[in-house]
């Protein structure tokens, strides 16, 4: 199929639908990103930067905090830049960017026979999909934990270079970057990815009989090495650090002590998990029907991967399963249960490339249980109702993330005025406001009236108390006020 069939394959209404559609998720992020202010450990980390060098910064919270060298890195580097330009909100918007980038590099690739107009739309659809229905959405606009969105995509990235037969020397480059990224970034993730690319040797070894002298001819081979050597190494310097085994014991972590403390852990983060996916499968479905459009569309090889259908659906859900389960052990070590939310970001990434794959298939095997007119009318459908729901969010959002930014700013307006004045001691300050949102899970509980219900939130907010707490002495310290806070 070339581009002109591609695109013919796919209506002028769908693309068009496609296009007001990522023009209206673009306008929402971008809403979001102006109106998002600094969060707890970004006062920590901003007057921390005020004092000491990046070196330092990673320093003391590789002995102190974590071993998270890479990412304690890319924190201090954005404090340093926020601190000189006394700007951070385009950072959230440039760290969407680079996702879609990774993710663009990747489906360019694979669908080389799609058009660019075409495609461009389905990465974005995918993307945005995936910031919106992650389980912790606030975690996108907040700036030291904004780079859990890029980890799928640089898992993705990183596999699709190294199997790759040829590569520039501008993707060499960032091939070893983002190696370096996800080794030195992520504890917890950071095995699946070299996981994943140990299977990947294995099979090429299977190819070359396992004979390493012949394997060790394939470039891809010798690229794969490099990465995994760059990934452990990193990953080893990150398990060792002091920082972890100090944080390890702190009263929030309660791990199991048996077998069945484990297996229990287990049954309810997997529970808890697909019930929080289980809200958002209305735009699953509609991502579905995108890629079993795809698929229909797609030049037709007896078998795929040299499998057949019914060999690829039992495969890739071994597959998936195993990814679930390694994925979800150390919120089940660390917390015996569901634990942080935004560590699920790339589970969530996974499950919707899992979930797009299976569509794909539906469709390029031909599975006809429905027509393609029904497909692409049930997918123009969609499409106009995800972008109703997306006016609906910018049209009430915007005045909740507005009322919270002005919240911030009055206090800090005020306080700044009370500084120059000479005032110590404590100050009594007014609450922030909440910017409270809505998803489906809390509008479908409001609609049942269930008393237990609670509202999410745009950002992540924090704030002191009736008395100054830590929130205080961060704040305290990153503007030079002479007096603490707290709430009246």
């Amino acid at each position: 199929m070339n581009k002109l069939e591609s695109k013919k394959a796919f209506s002028d209404k769908t693309i068009l639908l496609l296009c007001i559609l990522n023009l209206l998720f673009l306008s929402y992020y971008l809403m979001l990103a102006f109106y998002s202010r600094f969060h707890y450990d970004d006062l920590h980390f901003l007057w921390k930067m005020k004092e000491i060098s990046i070196g330092q910064f990673v320093s003391d919270f590789y002995f102190s905090r974590s071993g998270r060298f890479v990412s304690y890195f890319k924190v201090g580097l954005y404090s340093k830049l926020i601190l000189i330009f006394n700007e951070h909100r385009y950072l959230p918007v440039l760290c969407w960017l680079f996702g879609v980038a990774l993710c663009w590099s990747f489906a360019r690739y694979i669908f080389r026979n799609v058009s660019n107009l075409l495609l461009i739309n389905i990465v974005f659809v995918f993307y945005n999909l995936f910031v919106l229905t992650n389980i912790d959405f606030a975690v996108f606009n907040w700036l030291c934990a904004m780079d859990y969105y890029l980890l799928g995509p640089m898992s993705v990235f990183v596999f699709d270079l190294v199997n790759r037969n040829k590569l520039s020397k501008i993707q060499w480059i960032l091939l070893i970057l983002v190696s370096i990224l996800i080794g030195g970034g992520q504890e917890s993730f950071t095995p699946l990815v070299l996981g994943a690319l140990f299977s990947s040797g294995l099979y090429y070894l299977s190819l070359y009989h396992f004979k390493p002298r012949v394997a060790f001819q394939d470039i891809r081979v010798i690229r794969l090495i490099i990465s995994i050597l760059v990934i452990l190494i990193c990953f080893v310097i990150v398990v060792i650090a002091p920082g972890n085994y100090k944080r390890i014991e702190m009263s929030e972590f309660i791990r199991p002590t048996n077998i069945s403390a484990y297996l229990f852990g287990y049954k309810d983060v997997i529970i808890q998990l697909f019930y929080q996916l289980m809200f958002y499968v209305p735009y699953y479905f509609v991502l579905g029907l995108l890629f079993i459009k795809l698929g229909r569309n797609t030049s037709k090889r007896p078998t795929l991967f040299n499998l057949s259908y019914k060999a690829l659906i039992f495969y890739s859900f071994i597959l998936y399963g195993i990814y679930i389960l390694i994925s979800i052990f150390p919120s089940v070590y660390l917390w015996s249960g569901f634990g942080i939310q935004r560590n699920y970001t790339p589970v969530v990434f996974f499950t919707m490339i899992f979930i797009c794959f299976h569509a794909f298939l539906f469709g390029y095997f031909d599975v006809n249980l429905v027509s393609d007119k029904i497909v692409s009318n049930s997918l123009n459908l969609g499409l106009f109702l995800l972008s109703c729901i997306m006016v609906y969010n910018i049209y009430t959002d915007t005045n909740s993330a507005k009322s919270y930014a002005k919240t911030v700013d009055n206090r800090l307006e005020y306080l700044h005025k009370l500084n120059s004045k000479g005032v110590r001691g404590v100050v009594e300050v007014d609450p922030i406001s909440i910017p409270y949102t809505t998803d489906p899970k809390y509008m479908l509980y409001k609609l049942m009236g269930r008393k237990v219900n609670p509202h999410p939130v745009l950002y992540y907010i924090s704030d002191t108390e009736l008395e100054p707490n830590e929130y205080s002495f961060h704040y305290k310290r990153l503007y030079g006020f002479n007096f603490d806070i707290k709430l009246k």
